[in-house]
């Protein structure tokens, strides 16, 4: 299972070149994080930061643009877990129109848990890692644009 979530694209996301800024699709992959935390989990990310001090930020990224997202386009994004390590979690996004299974661009973000009070690294709680497992992706169901 994956998570899906659909966000629209406004005149202040596009570039002059009349396309997503791609700055923020990787916005728009952290705001379907959030929805995930919220819609997906049952746990607001505010509360996980603030209440259980628990953060997740990105340590290492690679995204891949294959068709350009435009002023009006309302892409569903995508989210899937593709592994869990001890204190990491690497997520696997991608955006598509529609029900056009091709992406429109994907990214892989590795992120690494911490401690919000301190910053230091910390063992991913097991009712996450629990959690996490509902929305394992497989590497072979990662969609490839090309």
């Amino acid at each position: 299972m994956t998570f899906r979530t659909q966000l629209r694209y406004r005149f202040g996301d596009i570039d002059d070149a009349g396309i997503a800024y791609y700055p923020k699709l990787l916005h728009y992959f952290h705001c379907a994080f959030e929805d995930w935390w919220s819609d997906g989990l049952g746990r607001p990310y505010p509360k996980l930061l603030k209440e259980d001090k628990l953060g997740l930020p990105a340590v290492k990224l690679e995204a891949e643009f294959f068709v350009p997202v435009r002023y009006g386009d309302e892409p569903f994004v995508h989210l899937g877990v593709l592994r869990l390590g001890d204190s990491s979690v690497e997520f696997g996004f991608w955006m598509t129109r529609g029900d056009e299974p091709r992406p429109l661009c994907r990214a892989r973000v590795l992120t690494a848990a911490v401690d919000m009070d301190t910053l230091q690294k910390r063992s991913l709680p097991d009712v996450w890692r629990q959690r996490f497992q509902a929305f394992a992706l497989l590497e072979a169901d990662f969609p490839r644009g090309r």
